[in-house]
């Protein structure tokens, strides 16, 4: 009997203590934080344990390289100084600021030479791994971008193939949630074209032995303590199938929306105190990553403006909803 209790006592103490989820935020400019400053600042100050990186893969039709150039060692220096300041998970974000073309199969080919040399590139500067960003922020799943499922799915198996061979030890990380988002876009008249394509694009994306592939969801974005816990169980089930048999490395990133109400207004989009309920919920849902979705530069005081004037207590926040990294 006092075995079992001595067992029980080990097994609560080793979940008490567990590792907490990493921090991420997003996202850095690449051309304009690369440098010691921001490094300590997100690491130091804010206390991110990793950040998304924008336009070192401005476009889709962006070739950053097949060799070691000025561009791999850039991000090389970005990787090991933001690393000094503890902010080591880094994810190159590749985000559709251009229509794609999904019937031009020299155009397809093109993407998925660029992703595979991306991702070359990100094995080079130790990045952790590549961060999907597929809102359609241009025509991509549909609209102008034209193709149809299988076009688009063998796509992604070729795109997620190149960017395996290249990095088969990096995590891929997927935003936001494709099939959620197609389910409450289906039936609206969207300029872009909408969401359709994107989740055959995923299923082909998927059909690699990837070692991590993190959704990170939006849905939280504002989301109660007890609506975090449902978009979470959810974004499970949506993706549960997707995989090759027998495989499923997969985990769900929560993301949260605490500042910045447009790229030119700071203002707070949660109070101190939902930033923090939400903050410690997210931290329980998940043992990969949570992640902070920062509106223009609301987390900097720069040129657009300084923070919102209880700004410390956000950064509280931070410091405390999970400490055992």
């Amino acid at each position: 009997m006092a075995r079992i209790i001595v067992m029980l006592l080990c097994l609560a103490f080793s979940d008490w203590v567990r590792a907490c989820p990493k921090l991420l935020y997003a996202a850095l400019n690449y051309n304009t934080d690369n440098n010691s400053v921001d490094a300590k600042y997100w690491g130091k100050t804010v206390g991110v344990q990793g950040v998304f990186i924008n336009y070192l893969m401005t476009y889709w039709t962006t070739n950053v390289g097949a060799a070691p150039n000025s561009l791999w060692n850039g991000a090389k220096q970005f990787q090991q100084t933001y690393a000094k300041y503890g902010v080591t998970d880094n994810f190159i974000k590749v985000s559709i600021y251009s229509n794609l073309d999904w019937n031009d199969p020299s155009v397809v080919a093109q993407y998925v030479t660029n992703f595979g040399n991306l991702a070359k590139l990100a094995k080079y500067a130790g990045f952790k791994g590549i961060a999907l960003d597929l809102e359609p922020y241009r025509s991509a799943w549909g609209g102008v971008a034209g193709g149809n499922e299988q076009i688009v799915q063998a796509a992604g198996q070729s795109i997620g193939q190149a960017m395996f061979q290249a990095y088969p030890g990096m995590t891929l990380i997927i935003l936001p949630d494709v099939v959620y988002q197609t389910d409450v876009t289906k039936d609206l008249t969207l300029s872009t074209g909408g969401y359709a394509l994107s989740v055959p694009f995923v299923t082909g994306l998927f059909q690699q032995s990837w070692k991590q592939v993190i959704m990170a969801t939006e849905g939280t974005y504002r989301a109660s303590p007890a609506s975090i816990l449902h978009w979470v169980d959810v974004t499970y089930a949506n993706y549960a199938g997707m995989f090759p048999a027998g495989q499923f490395p997969f985990s769900v990133a929560p993301g949260i929306w605490p500042l910045g109400v447009s790229p030119t207004d700071k203002s707070a989009v949660m109070t101190v105190d939902q930033f923090q309920q939400s903050l410690d919920t997210d931290y329980t849902v998940t043992d990969t990553y949570v992640w902070i979705f920062g509106m223009g530069t609301a987390w900097q005081s720069d040129q657009y403006g300084p923070v919102v004037s209880n700004f410390p207590q956000y950064l509280n926040v931070v410091r405390h909803a999970c400490t055992t990294h």
